[in-house]
């Protein structure tokens, strides 16, 4: 499940909320509670509620226009009525607006838990018919993400029905299964689209120079400041900020975090004065954050105000169905930089492909089709254009050392090697580095040593 079950109570009685809530909690929802509609509706501006359960008298608006409001922000979220004075005129002016039921007061518990009950599961039915029809019309390919499994698919479905809410997201996944695709996808569907979105690798700084990244500095906080500088919370000022890695942060960092998310400002390294900042959090990781809370390694209060959303990416194996779309996706990219126009990926390269681990997930497949395509001599990619280390004992379909003398040295093939390489990228370095799994220094290191210009 990418999102708990989420209640919103509405009733100007706190003794009636207070009631509902500690009912619907243990009953295992996540439960919201106001006594007006016009905080009902802030609530759900802010969070993703699946149910709102309201009185039909409420101060100010009343339950019936809340109704209209809510359909009008979301029809998805549904809506039961309560009420202590039955009408049948205002029940049917409930359901024709688009409430789910209606109830009366005192409260029949047993009824309202069967009713709860079937209003998530017609939701759960109508997500699973949703991911039919998109897998049935093949919209897969959704922000530059490509997926026909039902993983994916219920994730593209999943952004387009947070995107519109300022939540923290949390995504999770191995590393290079596009978690901030995922995070980019999100942004570019909300409100805050045309806004910067702002990415920074938690693990890639040390913590004095991190939090100065995330928070900003003034002149003399520290040696080597020799200006203001802000910081990436105010730069992504109204729009978003990608936390990559957020599981590397020190425990010093997340209070600061913490406090960002809670009070909605920061403050930079060696100032007094906190600024506001309006930017919605969208955070990754590839550790398990349950764990490190339980270790004393993380902020339990932190890792909850993360975890308002959840979207979990399968790791590549877990979702073989998805491989073949990806690496016809990816030659089509190609075709696109490069142009030599591969027309096809035989059938049994698809089928050899859907069964390796790829613990390296979507970035190492991409990695694989571009040296494959790069080496094919055909317009279409085979067994044999394959790394060697993808396909055991299949050679590579260029045969490098084909024609040498039974006498010739090591350094004799690896030069051969190279110049066949290099022949195949058209001279492409930074390819040809790629495919023999060297770094550009080490090839730079030996061209010069084998004369190849």
């Amino acid at each position: 499940m990418l999102i708990e079950n989420r209640i919103l109570v509405v009733d100007d009685e706190p003794q009636v909320c207070e009631v509902l809530e500690n009912y619907l909690t243990m009953e295992g929802y996540k439960v919201f509670t106001t006594t007006s509609a016009e905080k009902a509706l802030d609530i759900i501006n802010k969070h993703v509620i699946q149910v709102v359960i309201t009185d039909l008298r409420l101060p100010g608006i009343d339950g019936i226009e809340l109704i209209k409001k809510i359909k009008e922000f979301d029809p998805l979220i549904e809506v039961i009525m309560l009420t202590g004075y039955p009408s049948i005129d205002s029940a049917v002016e409930a359901v024709k607006l688009g409430a789910y039921d209606y109830l009366t007061k005192p409260i029949d518990f047993r009824k309202l838990k069967v009713t709860l009950q079937k209003v998530f599961e017609q939701q759960d039915l109508k997500k699973r018919v949703t991911l039919l029809e998109d897998k049935v019309e093949g919209r897969y390919i959704f922000e530059g993400m490509v997926g026909q499994s039902i993983a994916m698919l219920e994730i593209f479905n999943t952004i387009k029905h947070i995107a519109k809410y300022p939540a923290t997201v949390l995504i999770t996944g191995e590393t290079g299964t596009g978690k901030e695709m995922v995070a980019k996808a999100i942004h570019n569907q909300s409100p805050r689209a045309g806004k910067p979105f702002v990415t920074i690798n938690c693990a890639g700084l040390v913590e004095t120079l991190l939090e100065s990244e995330l928070f900003g500095h003034v002149k003399g906080a520290f040696t080597g400041a020799t200006r203001d500088k802000p910081g990436l919370f105010e730069i992504a000022d109204g729009g978003t900020i990608f936390l990559d890695e957020v599981g590397e942060l020190s425990l010093s960092v997340q209070a600061k975090l913490l406090r960002a998310l809670e009070q909605h400002e920061v403050q930079r390294v060696g100032d007094i004065k906190p600024k506001k900042v309006d930017v919605r959090v969208i955070a990754a990781t590839n550790r398990d954050l349950k764990k490190m809370v339980q270790e004393g390694k993380y902020r339990k209060d932190l890792f909850y105000r993360l975890n308002t959303i959840h979207i979990h990416i399968p790791p590549l194996r877990e979702r073989a169905e998805d491989i073949p779309l990806l690496s016809e996706y990816f030659v089509q990219q190609l075709n696109t930089e490069i142009g030599k126009n591969i027309k096809e990926i035989k059938p049994e390269v698809l089928e050899h492909l859907k069964k390796l681990g790829w613990e390296g997930n979507i970035r190492e497949l991409k990695n694989v089709i571009e040296r494959a395509y790069i080496m094919t001599t055909t317009d279409s990619i085979k067994l044999n254009d394959l790394p060697a280390e993808y396909v055991g004992e299949i050679s590579p379909s260029f045969e490098p050392i084909e024609d040498l003398e039974p006498q010739t040295t090591l350094a004799e093939m690896e030069k051969k090697y190279i110049m066949e390489v290099l022949q195949k990228t058209a001279g492409n370095r930074s390819q040809a580095a790629r495919i023999l799994g060297l770094s550009r220094r080490s090839l730079y290191r030996k061209l010069k040593k084998y004369g190849i210009s």
